[in-house]
């Protein structure tokens, strides 16, 4: 009785280890699907792409290692050993300036999120040795320009907002901001670029506004001072003839 209990809870523990591993490879699968929409909007390269379907792949392998059994885990394994092979054969990678961001901050912010997500796959990836470090420096750094790009686009529509709203102070301070990103950046491309003169060309709008505010500001408070003084002086003139 005491071996069929101890039977028992081995294969119960075995069970439970088997559904959480296969667990941990279905999110694995979920996550990489969910980045695998975003190919619509940020240019994937080959090796990223291949690189993504390669860990759906190694993860159904693992599960059909767990469960020999269940055919929609072979039946998916084999439709991406097929996208694997069409991709290699097949796909044309479009160019790194192809990149649009969405209008709206919440869609910009959703592709500078799964930009985040995919280069920690990137990292995780290349922990396991599953690709090697000069695609992953590759493969990080253009991601990495992607992502600059989108918040510089971000950016830039917020100092619009700003100064839609005559708020030139808070313009300036976010250009300034950019502009110093850009200013240290080596091996701009011809986008960034042209988005560097175009924010400093907006600097000096912003400055000469703020500058004009400000010599604005400095005459009315001197007219000010000056009303003022002529109120104490008259003050002072009727108050003497009170006196009389």
């Amino acid at each position: 009785m005491i071996g069929y209990n101890i039977i028992q809870q081995y294969k119960q523990k075995a069970e439970t280890e088997r559904r959480i591993s296969v667990s941990k490879q279905h999110a694995t699968i979920t996550e990489v699907d969910e980045l695998l929409l975003f190919s619509t909007k940020i240019p994937f390269s080959k090796a990223l792409l291949l690189i993504l379907k390669n860990r759906i792949r190694n993860a159904l392998y693992i599960m059909i290692n767990i469960s020999p059994t269940t055919a929609s885990y072979r039946e998916h394994f084999a439709d991406t050993e097929a996208q694997i092979k069409q991709i290699k054969e097949n796909y044309v990678a479009p160019s790194p300036s192809s990149l649009q961001v969405p209008p709206n901050d919440k869609d910009a912010m959703a592709l500078v999120q799964a930009t985040k997500k995919i280069r920690a796959v990137l990292r995780s990836e290349h922990a396991k040795q599953k690709i090697n470090t000069d695609l992953f420096v590759s493969e990080n750094q253009q991601l990495e320009m992607m992502q600059l790009k989108i918040n510089i686009e971000i950016s830039i529509k917020r100092i619009n907002d700003a100064k839609g709203q005559k708020q030139y102070n808070t313009a300036k301070q976010m250009t300034d901001k950019i502009l110093k990103i850009l200013n240290n950046l080596p091996n701009k491309d011809s986008d960034l670029e042209h988005k560097q003169q175009m924010l400093e060309s907006v600097k000096n709008e912003l400055s000469a506004h703020l500058t004009s505010a400000q010599k604005i500001a400095s005459e009315n408070q001197a007219q000010e001072q000056k009303d003022d003084a002529k109120r104490k002086d008259l003050d002072r003139l009727f108050a003497d003839k009170q006196k009389w």
